[in-house]
């Protein structure tokens, strides 16, 4: 199905004109700052991007997508980033990701050549939506259930960063990151763990500790 065709959204107060892309699948109490977010989208999956229950995409998200390219956001996440995507970016719930950061499943080589360089920028020209191809062999990106990303960082193409970590202001991520890590600096390093405190039973221990007599819920039932 072609993108032209599909239906599209239009938000009141929505300055710009676009409107929200049909294949675009929006969850419950999603915000969306502009449907400009949208207008590099050439995706032409019927789910292309779809965006998790009180997720949000702010001033400076930016979906751009090629033909094949389908991106997925969790729940609870914010997008305040740029999505340069061919085949496959995947975000877990409870992300943040900062302005300027950059999330990408294709780069540019670093063995081009000139000449090709020139051939592809020339393709861009050409193309009726100046829309940038694939630079490379697309590779999935993937970004666990809570994790936050500083602003001006790039995630680079076949990517995973594992749940609860953080990477710092700047950062340039080429290689997979463990769970409960944060990561600085161009390349990126490991400068610290983290102990997991968004597991299943971290959260039952707080409850826990929470609904006891004197502990917060207790006091507010108490009331």
């Amino acid at each position: 199905m072609s993108r032209m065709n599909l239906h599209r959204t239009y938000r009141d107060n929505d300055w710009y004109p676009g409107g929200i892309p049909g294949n675009v699948v929006i969850g419950e109490h999603v915000y969306i700052e502009t449907s400009y977010a949208f207008a590099p989208c050439l995706a032409e999956d019927e789910s292309a991007i779809v965006l998790g229950d009180a997720s949000g995409a702010y001033d400076q998200a930016t979906f751009v997508l090629g033909p094949r390219a389908r991106v997925v956001v969790g729940p609870y996440s914010v997008l305040n980033c740029h999505l340069v995507c061919e085949q496959s970016i995947r975000i877990g719930g409870h992300c943040m990701l900062s302005w300027g950061v950059v999330v990408a499943d294709t780069w540019l080589e670093r063995d081009w050549p000139v000449e090709r360089r020139r051939e592809y920028l020339e393709a861009v020209i050409r193309h009726p939506h100046r829309a940038l191809g694939p630079m490379s062999t697309p590779r999935q990106v993937v970004l666990e259930d809570n994790v936050w990303v500083g602003f001006d960082s790039v995630i680079l193409p076949g990517v995973t960063i594992g749940r609860g970590s953080i990477i710092g202001s700047k950062t340039i991520v080429e290689e997979d990151v463990p769970a409960y890590s944060i990561v600085v600096g161009n390349p990126a390093r490991l400068v610290r763990r983290l102990e997991p405190d968004d597991t299943e039973s971290a959260r039952a221990d707080a409850f826990r500790k929470y609904l006891r007599p004197g502990g917060g819920f207790g006091n507010v039932r108490g009331h």
